[in-house]
């Protein structure tokens, strides 16, 4: 019989905060969110660098939660960060995984942080084996969706498997289909949307939801024409187009704010620009939707609505009002990515399966 006592830490760090847990095998024992000031982060040049700020951080949060119960840490996981394309399933850290998220080598990024908190855990609980599960690079991406149409140029694959995959899960169970044999259009719609098909539990297709590809998000650019590009590219130097076009595009540039709240209440006070541009980010995401669906040849169980705007039920309404007749329809707000890794890790530690190797 396994021990409640054992727990694995979870760690996942965002843009200002970041989210630690304790799981036992049978879900979630503690959590705790530590919250960064902008002002503390702006110290730091790129977001790594931030590394022994959040470290003692966490190791405070960590011996706060621990002190009373006899819990036995067996196992620390963090969420992967930009990383080289790589499939689906649980990574044991190593050294060159950490070197590729703490240089940024293909992308700077709050989540970088997951493994290499969870690599100096492991060294603060004596464990021979950190973890990370699902990278935001992840995926099993069939090689006719990798052509960009320009030799040399492979389209990108960086999502949110994480919460993609365990929602799938979840929907699956609930369908009462093996997931492994479910298939899925879904839809994380947050900061950044990431729209994918999931087939046979791996993550197929997906757009890229930082920059370049797909609908426009709360503050990223999505998709936009090339020639737009190339004027941007020649005018401004990299770094400023790469924070235009990941931080500083969709519903933030045109309306000033992010929040599809704010957007609403624009509208409700008759701000006709807010309307058109609101309209226009439902039917990005409608169309995107709907390709995806359509390269599953129409044969999807189901699409999914997570991340943080599936709370919105405007939104919702106003999304299902394109897409509710292709198929199934399912809305499961937020992200289960804590959990995800929780599962991920004990799948490993317990031997069900095998942890991949960078």
């Amino acid at each position: 019989m396994m021990n409640p006592n054992e727990v694995v830490v979870v760690i996942n760090p965002g843009s200002t905060s970041t989210k630690i847990a304790l799981y036992n095998r049978e879900g979630l024992v503690k959590d705790m969110v530590s919250r960064h000031l902008q002002k503390e982060l702006d110290r730091f040049n790129k977001v790594t660098d931030q590394f022994e700020y959040r470290l003692e951080m966490v190791k405070s949060a960590l011996d706060e939660m621990l002190q009373e119960d006899d819990l036995k840490v067996v196992g620390i996981v963090g969420r992967g960060g930009i990383v080289k394309p790589l499939e689906g399933g649980t990574y044991r850290i190593s050294s060159d995984f950490l070197e590729d998220a703490r240089t940024g080598k293909y992308g700077d990024h709050a989540s970088n942080l997951g493994s290499m908190l969870a690599n100096k855990l492991s060294e603060y609980f004596d464990l021979e084996s950190s973890y990370t599960v699902d990278p935001v690079s992840a995926g099993n991406i069939v090689e006719k969706a990798q052509i960009s149409g320009v030799p040399g140029i492979e389209r990108n694959r960086r999502g949110h498997p994480l919460n993609m995959k365990m929602t799938a899960r979840k929907i699956a169970a609930q369908q009462g289909i093996a997931y492994e044999e479910a298939s899925y259009v879904i839809a994380h719609l947050g900061g950044g949307i990431s729209i994918a098909s999931v087939e046979g539990g791996k993550i197929t297709d997906v757009n890229d939801a930082l920059m370049g590809m797909g609908p426009f998000s709360p503050n990223r650019a999505g998709a936009i024409p090339t020639r737009g590009i190339m004027d941007l590219c020649y005018s401004k130097p990299r770094k400023e187009v790469e924070a235009l076009l990941s931080k500083n595009s969709g519903l933030k540039a045109y309306l000033g704010v992010d929040d599809l709240r704010d957007v609403f209440k624009l509208i409700d006070d008759g701000n006709e620009k807010a309307q058109l541009v609101y309209d226009a980010f439902v039917y990005q995401i409608a169309k995107e939707i709907g390709a995806y669906h359509t390269a599953m040849k129409c044969k999807a169980d189901g699409i999914i609505i997570t991340g943080g705007i599936a709370y919105s039920d405007r939104f919702i309404a106003d999304l299902k009002e394109y897409v509710n007749d292709l198929t199934a329809f399912f809305v499961y707000p937020g992200e289960n990515e804590m959990e995800a890794l929780a599962e991920g890790a004990f799948r490993v530690i317990d031997g069900k399966e095998l942890a991949l190797e960078y």
